[in-house]
């Protein structure tokens, strides 16, 4: 991907095809040990938004249902499997550019 530069971007202005930073609970507690683990650049936790749809509101508002792809480094020849998150529409992302 060469030099990657993080944008922050409300939710609701992902789309398919974006390179996103995963989840930052997500990422704080298993993600980046585990890549560290296994000697992972820190390019193998991106996730690439293959859907977005949108989910049951509740009754603080709308939801919106992303699913992912995660890279070919992360999955280390398995198959991997879609990555699945709800967030909130307003909600700032890091989106790799």
């Amino acid at each position: 991907m060469g030099t990657n530069v993080m944008t922050r971007v409300l939710a609701e202005a992902l789309k398919v095809g974006d390179t996103i930073m995963p989840p930052a609970r997500e990422v704080q507690l298993w993600m980046r040990r585990w890549a560290q683990e296994r000697n992972l650049s820190e390019a193998a936790l991106y996730l690439t938004i293959t859907e977005i749809q949108e989910a049951q509101p509740d009754k603080r508002g709308r939801w919106l249902l992303v699913s992912s792809d995660q890279t070919a480094e992360w999955n280390e020849g398995r198959n991997g499997h879609p990555f699945r998150f709800k967030v909130r529409p307003e909600t700032p992302w890091q989106v790799i550019r």
